[in-house]
């Protein structure tokens, strides 16, 4: 089994230029609406969370405190790290984050064929499904009840 150790980092660090390729790569290019994305407006107001193999980041989460309602977006596992649980990993330690930052829920945003996958963990859906404006795939609201 892979060696992999999972840290919050700061977005301005070093290790966040990997996080910037890998979140582009996984959840962006493969669709083609946008050809660029390397920060936005929640980075410097996030926690970043990465999985690590050998140096290298694999897995990359990012969870926002909104007044207490989080937010977890950029949910990506490289493609030859997949189905190794390190997304199942990234999201329990959310989970305890969210407990530590007095976070009453998590929301995150759902592509279909990983509805399932989040629903394992403890997500329920929310509403009907709806078309991202950013990525162009619809989608599916969810929410985990933390507290």
């Amino acid at each position: 089994m892979d060696n992999i150790t999972y840290k919050y980092i700061k977005y301005d660090g070093k290790e966040f230029e990997q996080v910037i390729n890998l979140r582009f790569d996984v959840l962006f290019k493969p669709y083609g609406k946008i050809t660029k994305y390397d920060y936005d407006e929640l980075d410097n107001i996030s926690f970043h969370l990465v999985a690590v193999c050998e140096n290298t980041v694999v897995g990359y989460s990012r969870m926002t405190n909104f007044n207490g309602e989080g937010k977890i977006t950029n949910v990506v596992v490289s493609q030859d790290y997949t189905k190794r649980g390190i997304g199942f990993e990234m999201l329990k330690k959310h989970i305890i984050k969210a407990k530590d930052e007095m976070m009453m829920n998590l929301h995150l945003n759902s592509r279909l064929e990983t509805v399932n996958f989040y629903e394992k963990v403890g997500f329920i859906s929310i509403g009907d499904t709806f078309l991202s404006d950013k990525s162009g795939l619809i989608l599916q609201e969810m929410c985990f009840k933390v507290s």
